[in-house]
Order: C-alpha cells, then sequence, then structure tokens
C-alpha cells in the first residue's frame, strides 16, 4: 500500500546516514509499530545484497529468496479486512458445519492475540464478532471450544465495556464449556473454561449471580483435578480463583462452602513429587493459593489444623523433596499469618 511504501522510506532512513534524514522522519518511523518488522526485512535485504553503492556480494538473487521477499511483502502490506473477513468466515462456516475443526482454531488463536489490544477486542464486540465466537465456545469440539474460550478470557479480562457487553450469555456459554469439559475429563479444556469464566464475571454484574449459583460446584470440582499435569494447572487456577473472590469479599464464603472444604482437603493431604517441572510449579501454586483461601475464610481453627498437618509434613524427612517442590513451608507462613 501507499502507506506501507511511505513508511518502508523511512525506515530506510534510518538506517542510512543521519544527514539523509529529518529528526522528524526519524521519530517517526521508529515509533510507528510496524518498525520492528520493516528494519528487520530492511537488513535481511542489506544482508542478501547491497545498499545500491557497489556490487552485490553473493550476486542475483536466488529464486527462493526472491520467493521469500516477495511472501514477506505481500503479507506486510496485507489489507486488514480482507485478513478478518477470513477469519470471520473460518469460524463462521465450522460454527455451520460446513468447516474444519483446524482451520477454525486457528482463526480463534489469531483474534485471541488480536484481542491483547484493548481497541480491538472492543471491535470484537462492536462488530458481532464477540458472539460468534460464544457459539464457537458452545461447540463439542474440545479444540474448538477450548480456542473460542481463549478469545473471550483476553478480550473481557479487566475491560468492563467487553464485560458489559459479553453478558450474561457469555457467562451461560462458558459454564456449558465447563460442563462438557469435566464430563470428558479433558482438565485443559477446563483450565480455558475456567479462565475464561473468572475473567468475564470479575467485577462485573453477572459475578454475584455466578458467585451464588455456579462458582462453588466448578471451583469445588476443580480442586479436586490436582493427581495430572494438566489437572494441577487447573487446580492452581481454581484456588487463585476462590481466593481472590474471598479477598474482594469474605462474606461469600456462605456461598462457597464445598469449594473452601475442598481448599482444606488439599492442604491436609500428603504433597505429591511428580518431579517435573510444570506439575511440581502447579501444585506449588495450588497450595499456596489453597492456604490463602482457607486463612481468608476462616475460622482460625481450620487455618491452625492446615498448619499443623504441614508441620507433620515437613517433619517428615522421606517428604522433605515433595514439600519443597510443593513450596508446603510458603503455605505454613500463609496460614500462621507470617505472610499475607
Amino acid at each position: 500500500t501507499s502507506k506501507s511504501i511511505g513508511f518502508a522510506k523511512n525506515v530506510a532512513a534510518v538506517h542510512s546516514q543521519p544527514q539523509d534524514c529529518t529528526m522528524s522522519e526519524l521519530g517517526a518511523a521508529a515509533a510507528h509499530p510496524d518498525y520492528p518488522m520493516w528494519s528487520s526485512l530492511l537488513r535481511w535485504s542489506l544482508a542478501q545484497g547491497s545498499d545500491g553503492t557497489s556490487a552485490s556480494p553473493q550476486g542475483p538473487m536466488s529464486e527462493e529468496k526472491r520467493k521469500f521477499l516477495e511472501g514477506a511483502l505481500k503479507a506486510m502490506g496485507e489489507d486488514g479486512a480482507e485478513r478478518q473477513r477470513a477469519i470471520f468466515e473460518a469460524v463462521q462456516k465450522f460454527v455451520d458445519g460446513a468447516g474444519a475443526a483446524d482451520a477454525c482454531v486457528d482463526a480463534l488463536e489469531q483474534l485471541e492475540d488480536d484481542a491483547q489490544d484493548l481497541d480491538a477486542a472492543r471491535d470484537l464486540l462492536k462488530v458481532g464478532m464477540l458472539g460468534l465466537v460464544l457459539k464457537a465456545v458452545d461447540a463439542d469440539d474440545a479444540a474448538v471450544s477450548a480456542a473460542a474460550c481463549g478469545v473471550v478470557a483476553v478480550a473481557t479480562a479487566n475491560d468492563a465495556e467487553v464485560q458489559n457487553g459479553a453478558g450474561q450469555a457469555a457467562v451461560d456459554a462458558l459454564l456449558g464449556a465447563w460442563r462438557r469439559s469435566a464430563a470428558a475429563e479433558d482438565d485443559a479444556w477446563g483450565r480455558r473454561a475456567l479462565h475464561a469464566l473468572c475473567a468475564t464475571t470479575r467485577n462485573a454484574p453477572m459475578e454475584k449471580k455466578y458467585v451464588e449459583r455456579d462458582a462453588c460446584e466448578v471451583l469445588k470440582h476443580a480442586l479436586l483435578r490436582s493427581a495430572t499435569k494438566d489437572g494441577a494447572r487447573l487446580a492452581a487456577k481454581a484456588a487463585f480463583a476462590l481466593q481472590a473472590l474471598l479477598a474482594d469479599d469474605p462474606g461469600r464464603k456462605t456461598h462457597l462452602g464445598s469449594a473452601i472444604n475442598a481448599a482444606t482437603r488439599h492442604l491436609e493431604a500428603p504433597p505429591l513429587y511428580a518431579n517435573d517441572v510444570a506439575a511440581d510449579a502447579a501444585r506449588r501454586q495450588l497450595r499456596e493459593h489453597c492456604a490463602r483461601a482457607v486463612a481468608r475464610a476462616g475460622p482460625p481453627k481450620r487455618a491452625e489444623q492446615c498448619a499443623a498437618a504441614a508441620k507433620r509434613f515437613l517433619g517428615d524427612a522421606a517428604r522433605a523433596a515433595a514439600c519443597e517442590a510443593e513450596g508446603v513451608a510458603d503455605s505454613l507462613a500463609v496460614l500462621e499469618g507470617r505472610e499475607s
């Protein structure tokens, strides 16, 4: 496009001698969001040929390199509207039963990346794309539903406008995805659904209904899934959500009793040792978040019982590695009030 060509000239100026460009051109080019992409392409081009002041040290450009450069330039000049249309069509076709799951997942992953930008996340709502994503959340295909949950989680996180636009329809769709993941015992899918539920409801108008009606069921089940690596990551996410809900309002414990009991049972159970970095890290987070949830929920006697269990585990030499891996000493510090 003409804008891309003009910007490319500014990038070339940045990489040339200072007298070839003004300070305003330097600043405008370096500040442009596409600067790293064009800058990398310019360096690659110079490395393959020359800057025009001398003969190319590598001779004529090979056909392979020429095709690479043409593809890179085409991608950089790609029309954003056309890209969005292709993403929309991939998701729409799958939702309509005429498209491939892999193509839909790829499109949803691109949307998730785009939604990291606040304006892009709000655009999903304005153009109605978020509604289509929620239809993908409803899919029975685990990969599609999980990818759609990822889009919702990123789009609604910390943004009241998108949360309110998504509304109760989003919560209901995510709860459906969560229950299907639980029935399938697919903890990776469940973790994406839970993440999206937390992001969509946190400090939103739908949060009260979610806490009073569904949160306890969701969090209790997730907290009991810590036996595997994916399960441990799901349980850690649930424990974090539980302690966050209690931190915002300790009175919620009246609606979260079974989930708090599940967190208590986890702290009273001997630590495991998977000798797996990801699994051990997840269980460490799980134990620490459970300790915070128990300390915030009370009564003090419950925290004292969990602290006593932690001391027993720390005093058992045979469990030293497991205690270290799961951070039992850290959880004890939380339970005893030595760490908030």
